[in-house]
């Protein structure tokens, strides 16, 4: 299952990073570019590049019991070795006895949220260090 980043953020990275490329792109072909047209060409294609990225990959994946986040730097922790979930405003903080594992709420798309509630939900923790339990009732209970 794949966590989405929201559209607005996905599309706002692509048209800004068109946007600055082209700009950069015709000044250079132009022959007037200076250093500042070098460096927004650069931060266009790469702005067009994490556009490609996170619509691939997304956020964060669910797959087999883990936890994958896709950033820099891709981060993993397994769903069976979290011992704590702390909702906190603008993320979710994931513990486990090895590692921290932060998520950014506010650039998960509307739909894909409820997924990663349900998920962390169905989590069998104690009521007070899981936050979600009621997600994974009240959506089964509605025929999710």
């Amino acid at each position: 299952m794949k966590i989405q980043y929201s559209k607005s953020r996905v599309f706002l990275n692509g048209a800004l990073g068109a946007a600055f490329a082209i700009f950069g792109a015709l000044k250079a072909f132009e022959g007037t570019a200076g250093f500042i047209h070098y460096v927004q060409l650069i931060l266009g294609i790469l702005m067009v590049g994490s556009f490609f990225l996170e619509r691939k990959f997304g956020y964060l994946s669910i797959e087999d019991g883990i936890l994958t986040k896709y950033s820099l730097r891709k981060r993993s922790i397994s769903l069976s070795t979290i011992n704590r979930i702390q909702s906190l405003p603008g993320r979710i903080k994931l513990t486990s006895p090895e590692t921290n594992f932060s998520i950014n709420t506010s650039v998960i798309d509307k739909e894909s949220i409820k997924d990663l509630y349900r998920v962390l939900g169905s989590l069998e923790l104690e009521s007070q260090k899981n936050p979600f339990i009621g997600w994974c009732r009240a959506i089964s209970s509605e025929g999710w």
